[in-house]
């Protein structure tokens, strides 16, 4: 400590201060004698500890001088605001005389000191107006405990480093820091020690499905986390969580672009830490990550409006058709049943699109004269030529829509196939799921048709009440029945599929230990 500083701390020590008079020496010869060496030393001995430019300082004033003219020195922040009350406005004429601060330099804002909502307002409107001007700084040293305390709060709510001048020589009798022991504090982000509760919100979202939520969420603790490893960790889960936000949407390339920065960091920060969270789910993300990058590639077919070439590809149609039915158990889940029947609905579309595909027809724009028949079904065809195939085509699906409507008044046949439609064409050419046991074609159909009625009674169709439970089940059994099928008979290994395409819950890691765990353990 500097000498003089401690010579003179030793005079003004020993001040009389028995009378009022006295008192008022002891503290003219403190600000004139102490104060400017006081100022010095505390740059000193703190300058080490600042380690950025402050833009703004947002201090409570009591009525105390020093501690903010301390602070103000250290940091010279360009733009200040003063939090005082009608008590302690003469307070802010002693800093500004102090530091030399000219009326340009400073803005002030009077507050009740015993309600917190006027210390929160005018530091919201500070943030509002100079957020961009970041960092920003409260001094929470002077003012009430009151006007602290609601500083330290609104700072800790819009993420502000709180500082204080403290000292851990404090003169009871003089009512003052021995002068020199001032030492700057920084206040640590309430997230070192809350942070687990705010994760655990975050992994809860992640595990309601509320992919959109979780991501925000983490997103804004990967601001506010100070632990590097936590960080890391939130990180990946962070990109999963958007992956699966897109990869919900039906938004493909971007789905897999954030898989694949997923599996990129996994896989370079697995080589120090093998007790990485999802370090145990690497090969399964790797494979949902060809998985997207299949479906990713659809886009150029479809700008095209080549969905011919998607669906006749199982290299397309099985991660669609995965994804679908995923989508739509995820729906379930969340009890959204309209919303899941939808999908489930679209599931059922494909199965017919495709198993026509098998025969040429394309559902947009059908060509019936051009149908690949398959004669080991079908052997009546194999000795007509090309109309008289068509003209029997026509006469057979007249006759089954006539089973299963009870009339149909002509043989036209649209060239843009209903889904409905799209399973009387399949029974015509005695396609194999619509096949079943010794069912007659004309059941089955009309089995799909009232199935298919469930559906089209929904608000998000053609009624105006929502699915019920029960309602829902039954659609859904037939179609996933439905699909089974489909998949033995093109080969497709269903439960595979389905475990490769299930979105991964990162608390399943059994190297997590992210959220309460991390308290609880």
């Amino acid at each position: 400590m500097n000498r003089n500083l401690m010579k003179k701390a030793e005079q003004w020590k020993s001040l009389e201060r028995a009378t009022l008079k006295q008192r008022e020496i002891a503290e003219a010869y403190y600000a004139e004698e102490l104060m400017d060496l006081i100022t010095k030393e505390f740059i000193k001995n703190n300058k080490d500890k600042v380690y950025e430019q402050v833009d703004v300082m947002i201090l409570s004033v009591g009525t105390s001088y020093e501690p903010l003219v301390l602070n103000l020195s250290l940091f010279h922040p360009a733009k200040i605001l003063f939090l005082y009350t009608e008590k302690t406005e003469k307070t802010i004429d002693q800093v500004v005389k102090f530091c030399a601060l000219s009326s340009s330099d400073f803005q002030k804002a009077q507050v009740n000191e015993v309600d917190p909502l006027d210390i929160y307002k005018e530091i919201k409107k500070a943030y509002l107006k100079w957020s961009s001007e970041a960092p920003m700084y409260i001094d929470i040293t002077g003012g009430t405990k009151a006007m602290s305390a609601a500083a330290a709060m609104a700072g800790a709510v819009i993420d502000i480093q709180l500082i204080y001048m403290g000292t851990t020589k404090y003169l009871t009798d003089f009512r003052k820091p021995d002068p020199g022991s001032e030492t700057l504090y920084y206040i640590s982000n309430p997230y070192e020690v809350f942070g687990d509760l705010e994760i655990e919100k975050a992994l809860q979202l992640f595990q309601q499905y509320n992919y959109v939520g979780a991501k925000e969420k983490l997103q804004k603790l990967l601001d506010k986390i100070p632990d590097p490893v936590v960080r890391q960790e939130l990180e990946l889960v962070c990109f999963l969580a958007e992956s699966y936000e897109h990869w919900d949407a039906l938004e493909f390339e971007e789905a897999c672009e954030q898989m694949q920065k997923l599996t990129a960091h996994l896989k370079r920060d697995m080589q120090a830490n093998q007790k990485l969270i999802m370090a145990d789910f690497y090969h399964p993300l790797k494979e949902q990550e060809d998985v997207l990058m299949h479906l990713a590639m659809m886009k150029d077919m479809l700008k095209k409006k080549d969905q011919m070439s998607i669906v006749s590809n199982l290299e397309y149609m099985i991660p669609l058709m995965f994804t679908m039915h995923e989508n739509a158990n995820i729906r379930e889940k969340q009890e959204k049943y309209d919303s899941a029947t939808l999908l489930y609905y679209r599931l059922l579309e494909m199965i017919e699109q495709r198993r026509l595909a098998k025969y040429g027809l394309n559902v947009s724009s059908a060509n019936f004269r051009e149908i690949v028949y398959d004669y080991n079904q079908t052997p009546e065809y194999r000795e007509y030529g090309r109309e008289e195939r068509f003209c029997l085509y026509k006469e057979q699906m007249k006759e089954l829509k006539i089973k299963v409507f009870g009339k149909c008044n002509s043989s036209y046949l649209p060239e843009q196939i209903s889904l409905l439609d799209g399973f009387l064409h399949l029974s015509v050419l005695g396609d194999e799921i619509m096949k079943e046991g010794n069912r007659k074609a004309s059941d089955q159909c009309k089995r799909l048709r009232s199935v298919v009625y469930l559906r089209n009674n929904s608000i998000f169709a053609h009624g105006y009440a929502p699915v019920s439970y029960q309602d829902y089940l039954k659609f859904k059994n037939f179609v996933e029945d439905l699909f089974e099928k489909m998949c033995v008979l093109e080969g497709i290994e269903y439960n595979k599929w389905q475990d490769k395409v299930a979105f991964l819950d990162p608390t399943n890691s059994k190297y997590c230990s992210l959220g309460v765990k991390t308290i609880q353990g």
